[in-house]
């Protein structure tokens, strides 16, 4: 087994809805917070910022940490059997600004980003699912 990723992601909260981004596989979509990998020498908090910003356009302030998850795909997914292995910690975050800027870079499956209702949350395809 390779060593685990590290990886950080900003929970933005507005009103009573989630910061998402949307991707599309297999012409199902789902949701997860924006973030990504940690870069090296990178604190987990820059990579908050500069992921959140990467993928939404958002600028935000990173605030506390609200939870740790030990992610191994081929433990969750019955076509993965691979060695991938990444330690996600999600930060609460604050906006900055009011209007995003447009995002610089999205992943390959990203087709948009919304604000996803907080009780949207509890039965859509939204990750990971202990967040729910």
């Amino acid at each position: 087994m390779t060593r685990p990723r590290s990886a950080a992601r900003g929970l933005v909260v507005r009103d009573d809805e989630l910061l998402a981004i949307q991707y599309r596989t297999d012409g199902e979509d789902w949701y997860v917070a924006p973030g990504g990998g940690q870069q090296r020498g990178e604190s987990l908090a820059e990579t908050v910022r500069r992921e959140v910003y990467e993928e939404t356009g958002y600028e935000v302030a990173v605030g506390s940490l609200a939870y740790v998850r030990d992610f191994v795909p081929s433990t969750h997914y019955e076509d993965r059997d691979d060695d991938g292995h990444q330690v996600d910690h999600f930060f609460w975050c604050e906006r900055v600004g009011d209007e995003p800027d447009d995002p610089t870079e999205r992943d390959s499956v990203q087709v948009g980003v919304r604000w996803l209702p907080l009780d949207e949350r509890r039965g859509g395809p939204v990750l990971p699912r202990p967040a729910r």
